[in-house]
C-alpha cells in the first residue's frame, strides 16, 4: 500500500513528536484514512524496533474490527484481541476495548507495552482512559501515546492536555475536498425568524440546553417549514437531521411522513440491534430522512448521505464539522449503484454555520498558512501545547489566534487542483485518445482508468488477477482521486517507481504485436509509443467491453 502525501506527513510528524515528547495527536478528518496512518506509524516503529509491542484502543467492537483489518494489512504484523470473552494478549499488536481494560482485573495480564495508539482520542480525558494510560506507564514510564481524532477538543470542558503536550499533524476538511476525496459541501443559513430566541439560549454541561432548544425549534409550523425548504433544495436526496432532542427529532420525522417522505429516528435509548436495522433500511434507501439527537455523528459513514439538516443550535466548532462530515464520503458505484454524488447540500435552520463560519472557508491555498522561514509549529500563550503554524484555535484549551485582515484565498474551483493531484501520483496517467477524456495508469499488479462519458466521468480498476471494479462516478477530481487511491492499495512504491522507468523504454516488438492484435492502429505505432504507454493502451484494449459495461450500467442505474 502507498500512503498518500499528507498520510506520509502525518506518520513523519507523529514519529518525531513522539520521539521528542513520548506523545502527540494527529488531528484530520472523517475520511482521511486515519486507521491506515496509525498502520503506518506502527509499521515503521516496528522496523525500526522488532521487540517493540503495540496496543490499539477503541471504544466500540466496530473500531476493533476495522482498525485490526487495516492494520493487519498495512504491517503485515500478528495482532490479536483483548474484550469481553477475549483475552489475547499474544499479538505484537493487540487491539483493545477500552470499556474491558478499563477494568484492573482485566489489565493484570497486559504486559508493558512501547506504543499505545488511541483511535477516537478526544475521549481520552475520560477515567476509563485514563486508568489505562496510567497503567500503561507504570509498566513502561517511556510508552509513547499517539492519538488519532477528528475533532480533539472536548464538550465537557475537560482538557486532553493532561495525557498529550503536543498536536504534531493537522488537516483541514478543506484539503480533502481539494484532493477529490471528500466532496463539497454547499451549505444554506436559512433564517426561521427565531434568532433572538435561539441568542438567548444558555449552555451548561458543555453544551447548549438542549431542552430549551427544543421549545424554541419544536413546533408544527416550523417543522413543516423545514420540510418546505428542504423540498426546495435536497428532495431527491438522503438526508440526516440533528435535532434538539429525542422529541423533537420524532416531532421532525412526523413532518417528513406528513408530506409523504419516508423518515425515521434513531436514538440512543434505542436497542442496538433496533437501530442497525433502521440505518440499514436507510442505507438501501427505503428510508430518505433519519432525524436523530446527535446519535449519527461518530462512528456512524452511508455513503448516500446528500443533505445534512442542522435543526440545533451547536456551541462547538467540532460538535458542527462532525455533523457535516457525515454527508462528505463519495460514493462506491457498486455498493450504491445508480446514487451520483459531487456534493452535499447542508441546510443550517440554527445558526451553527453563522456561529462557527462555514467549512468552506477552511479550504485555502496551504501557502496562506505558513510564512516562509517561519517554524512549522507554535506554542500556545494560555496551554503552552505545540501546535502547527497553521492552527487558528487550540485544540486543547480553546485560545483564538486572531488572524490580520487580509484576503482570503478561498479556492473557487475545484478543478484548478487537477494538474496537481495528477503530479502528486506515484503512477504516471496515460492520455490515451489526445484529448484529455480517456486516461489510464498501469502498475505491475493493478491498472486503473478514469473515463468521460459524455455527462460523469467514470474511475474504473482491474487487479492483475481479478474482475475489473466500477470505482466512482461523478466530478473528475473525485473519479481520479479513487483511481490513484485504487493503485496506492493494490501497488507499492517501489513498484510504482519501475513502472514509471517504462516511460525511457520503447515499445517491445511483443508489444507492438499485441496491439496490433488488439485492434490498435498500425499508424499510431510510427509515433514511437514507450514501454508504459503501449501498457497503458494494452491494458484499455483488453478490457474496454468490460469498461462499457460497466459505464453503461452505471447509466441504466441512474435512469432507474
Amino acid at each position: 500500500m502507498i500512503p498518500r502525501d499528507y498520510q506520509r506527513a502525518a506518520v513523519g510528524a507523529a514519529r518525531a513528536k513522539t520521539a521528542a515528547h513520548g506523545n502527540t495527536v494527529l488531528v484530520l478528518p472523517t475520511g482521511s484514512g486515519k486507521t491506515a496512518i496509525a498502520g503506518f506509524y506502527i509499521g515503521e516503529e516496528a522496523a525500526q524496533r522488532p521487540d517493540d509491542r503495540f496496543l490499539v484502543l477503541q471504544h466500540t467492537d466496530e473500531l476493533i474490527e476495522q482498525n485490526r483489518g487495516t492494520i493487519g494489512t498495512v504491517t503485515g504484523l500478528p495482532g490479536s484481541v483483548v474484550k469481553a470473552e477475549q483475552d489475547d494478549w499474544s499479538g505484537r499488536v493487540v487491539f483493545g476495548s477500552v470499556q474491558t481494560l478499563a477494568r484492573a482485573n482485566r489489565r493484570s495480564r497486559m504486559g508493558a507495552v512501547s506504543h499505545l495508539v488511541i483511535d477516537e482520542c478526544h475521549r481520552a480525558a475520560a477515567d476509563s482512559y485514563q486508568n489505562i494510560i496510567g497503567h500503561a506507564r507504570s509498566l513502561n514510564p517511556g510508552v509513547k501515546l499517539l492519538g488519532l481524532s477528528a475533532t480533539p477538543e472536548r464538550g465537557d470542558g475537560r482538557s486532553l492536555r493532561k495525557t498529550f503536550s503536543n498536536v504534531g499533524f493537522q488537516l483541514s476538511v478543506g484539503t480533502l475536498i481539494e484532493q477529490g476525496i471528500l466532496v463539497m459541501p454547499r451549505t444554506f443559513t436559512i433564517d426561521l425568524g427565531l434568532g433572538d430566541a435561539l441568542s438567548g439560549i444558555e449552555a451548561m454541561a458543555g453544551d447548549f440546553d438542549m431542552n430549551a432548544a427544543a421549545r424554541v425549534l419544536n413546533h408544527s409550523v416550523l417543522n413543516d417549514t423545514v420540510v418546505e425548504h428542504w423540498k426546495a433544495r435536497a428532495t431527491d436526496r438522503r438526508t440526516i437531521a440533528f435535532c434538539a432532542t429525542i422529541e423533537h427529532a420524532e416531532s421532525v420525522a412526523a413532518a417528513f411522513r406528513a408530506a409523504g417522505k419516508t423518515a425515521e429516528t434513531v436514538t440512543g435509548e434505542m436497542k442496538a440491534r433496533d437501530r442497525a436495522d433502521v440505518i440499514a433500511r436507510f442505507d438501501r434507501g427505503e428510508v430518505q430522512v433519519l432525524t436523530n439527537c446527535m446519535v449519527l455523528t461518530e462512528g456512524f459513514d452511508s455513503q448516500p448521505v446528500g443533505c445534512i439538516a442542522i435543526l440545533r443550535p451547536m456551541l462547538h466548532k467540532g460538535t458542527f464539522i462532525q455533523a457535516v462530515g457525515r454527508g462528505l464520503r463519495k460514493v462506491d458505484p457498486e455498493r450504491f449503484p445508480g446514487i451520483i454524488k459531487t456534493d452535499c447540500i447542508v441546510l443550517d435552520f440554527a445558526g451553527a454555520a453563522q456561529r462557527h463560519g462555514s467549512i468552506e472557508q477552511d479550504v485555502r491555498l496551504d501557502a496562506e498558512e505558513e510564512e516562509k522561514g517561519a517554524a512549522p509549529y507554535k506554542i500556545c500563550p494560555d496551554c503552552q501545547a505545540e501546535l502547527p503554524l497553521g492552527t487558528s484555535v487550540c485544540p486543547f484549551c480553546g485560545h483564538v489566534w486572531l488572524r490580520e485582515a487580509r484576503e482570503k484565498r478561498v479556492l473557487d474551483s475545484f478543478d484548478l487542483t487537477e494538474i496537481d493531484l495528477l503530479n502528486r501520483s506515484p503512477f504516471r496517467w496515460c492520455d490515451l485518445f489526445g484529448d484529455d477524456h480517456a486516461l489510464v495508469a498501469s502498475g505491475f499488479d493493478a491498472w486503473a482508468g478514469v473515463f468521460f462519458d459524455g455527462m460523469h466521468w467514470h474511475a474504473v480498476g482491474r487487479p492483475r488477477q481479478g474482475r475489473l471494479r466500477h470505482l466512482a462516478v461523478g466530478d473528475r477530481p473525485q473519479v481520479l482521486a479513487a483511481a490513484d487511491d485504487f493503485l496506492r492499495q493494490v501497488e507499492s512504491t517501489d513498484a510504482a517507481s519501475k513502472s514509471r522507468g517504462w516511460l525511457s523504454q520503447p515499445a517491445s516488438l511483443k508489444q507492438q504485436d499485441l496491439l496490433r492484435r488488439a485492434g490498435y492502429p498500425d499508424a499510431s505505432l510510427d509515433f514511437g509509443l514507450s514501454k508504459y504507454a503501449a501498457n497503458c493502451h494494452l491494458n484499455f484494449l483488453w478490457s474496454r467491453d468490460a469498461i462499457r459495461a460497466a459505464v453503461f450500467r452505471a447509466g441504466l442505474a441512474r435512469a432507474a
